[in-house]
């Protein structure tokens, strides 16, 4: 199975929000033009004040067609009552496409608490990522706050522009601390030119550095550079317990060679030397074996095997499963429609499941129908039998596997409790080998009715099957006979997490 490498989310708009003394929250740049519906938006003049057109009692009302625009409408009464009867959710038809500043203003020019905090909010479809920043100095209301908001698809995993947005703002204060930048009613040409260069340069290649021209502007100071660039993000690697899994993302033998060759700078050799635990436990990693066997295996400590483990993960080299027995129940999940629109997906499947596609016997439509046959309370067993899968076509292992790694399926745990006393039959067995210890053939004929104090010790529901199993070095299906032959112990399935 190949790793996939998640492109960067696209820049869809990228917006500069700015709090006026006189107009209050607003928009006063946006790559692209028009791209934020704002109702009621006043124009920003050349000198960073309203015009103002009419009064009334005191207060100033005019309504532009947008930001920037020096033409403002006439003052239209009826038409302001119109806009405070109207529901806040109501949207016209024709901004369906746009971001509605007014539903995220409290958020994008929040309270002081909230500044110099990276802030994600979600409007219509879209998601809005920013940085609001307030500087203090010798302005109207002695502070001046701006943000610059970066916007993407509803559902984009975002994660990665985390570290940008804050450090465009950061940037953005100090540019206004320096030379007061965003303050100077004449810094729109040089601040739209900036922004539209960002949003193509990150889109582009991931990366951004530019030069910014400040001369013109009232306080001229050198050319100052501004340097961006993203960087893929890596969860924390999860906990890793005895019982799991690895299954290999990557080919270990070609990464220790392309990592030889970027220390050397030379062909690797045949021998590498790399880490040596890692290297002796991704022997071990056949996507079958779990954890606590590869500790036995490479003779080396089982919590030395999880840093090790815990490594690999945090850089997508491995994937985390539970161990596959026929006896496992699995529930599919919402994601199975990705493998129905997602052709990297399908071949990636069909590769995976049918050995590198070496078996041309099933077809992808095929296998997808396995995977929507998938119920609820049924095991792999019965599931097998019930819909006749040639286990010689499809590798009903690697099936589920994909499944579980892809999330189009989720493991359904079974949690045995122990909810009454041992039966007289079994207690007395146990109590005549216990007495009989001198006889080995006692011994050996009882010794599967028997449970062990540490077992029984764990049969108090919150220990599943499989770190059992992995405990007392048996599969489910002995587990389950001895617990059958003891009695008084039921079954709780519960979704894994």
């Amino acid at each position: 199975m190949t790793f996939a490498h998640n492109e960067f989310p696209e820049i869809k708009a990228i917006f500069l929000a700015q709090f006026h003394p006189d107009l209050g929250p607003m928009v006063r740049l946006s790559i692209p033009e028009d791209v934020v519906d704002v109702e009621q938006q006043r124009t920003y003049g050349e000198h960073g004040s309203a015009k103002n057109d009419e009064q009334t009692n005191g207060s100033d009302l005019t309504t532009a067609s947008s930001a920037g625009n020096a033409d403002s409408e006439e003052y239209d009464p009826l038409k302001v009552v119109e806009l405070i009867k109207r529901p806040a959710h109501s949207k016209p038809s024709t901004a369906s496409n746009k971001i509605d500043f007014n539903s995220i203003q409290a958020l994008v020019i929040p309270k002081l608490t909230l500044f110099e905090r990276l802030i994600t909010v979600n409007t219509g479809r879209y998601k809005v990522m920013c940085y609001p920043i307030a500087v203090e100095g010798k302005y109207v209301r002695n502070v001046f706050i701006f943000n610059m908001c970066f916007t993407f698809d509803i559902d984009a995993d975002t994660k990665c522009y985390g570290p940008v947005v804050k450090r465009v703002g950061c940037l953005l204060k100090e540019l206004e601390i320096t030379s007061k930048l965003l303050s100077d009613p004449e810094s729109d040409r040089p601040l739209k030119t900036m922004m539209r260069q960002l949003v193509n340069m990150l889109n582009a290649y991931g990366e951004y550095q530019i030069e910014l021209d400040l001369k013109g502007l009232s306080q001229p100071m050198a050319l100052t550079g501004i340097s961006v660039k993203l960087f893929p993000h890596f969860e924390n690697p999860q906990d890793i317990e005895p019982y799991h899994v690895p299954v290999k993302m990557i080919d270990f033998d070609i990464a220790k060679h392309k990592s030889a060759q970027t220390v050397y700078q030379t062909q690797a050799s045949d021998e590498i030397l790399w880490d040596l635990v890692i290297d002796r436990v991704t022997e071990c990693i056949d996507n079958v074996t779990h954890v606590g066997r590869i500790s036995k295996l490479t003779q080396i400590r089982e919590e030395t095997v999880i840093q090790a483990l815990k490594h690999l993960d945090y850089y997508g080299c491995i994937a985390l499963v539970d161990i596959f027995q026929f006896s496992n129940i699995y529930e599919p999940q919402y994601q199975m429609m990705d493998l129905f629109r997602n052709g990297w997906l399908q071949r990636e499947c069909y590769n995976y499941v049918t050995r590198n596609g070496q078996t041309g016997s099933i077809t992808m439509e095929k296998l997808i129908q396995l995977y929507s046959t998938i119920r609820q309370r049924k095991t792999v067993a019965e599931w097998v039998i019930e819909n006749d899968v040639d286990v010689d076509q499809c590798d009903v292992r690697r099936l589920m596997v994909f499944g579980v790694i892809f999330k189009l399926l989720r493991r359904v745990h079974c949690y045995p409790m122990l909810c009454e006393p041992a039966t007289a039959g079994a207690s007395a067995a146990s109590s005549r080998h216990s007495v009989s210890g001198s006889s080995t053939e006692l011994l050996n004929s009882g010794a599967s009715d028997r449970l062990s104090s540490r077992l029984l010790g764990m049969l108090d529901g919150t220990h599943h099957l499989d770190e059992i199993s992995v405990s007392e070095n048996k599969d489910a299906a002995t587990l389950y006979n001895m617990f059958d032959q003891h009695g008084g112990i039921d079954y709780i399935f519960l979704y894994s997490s």
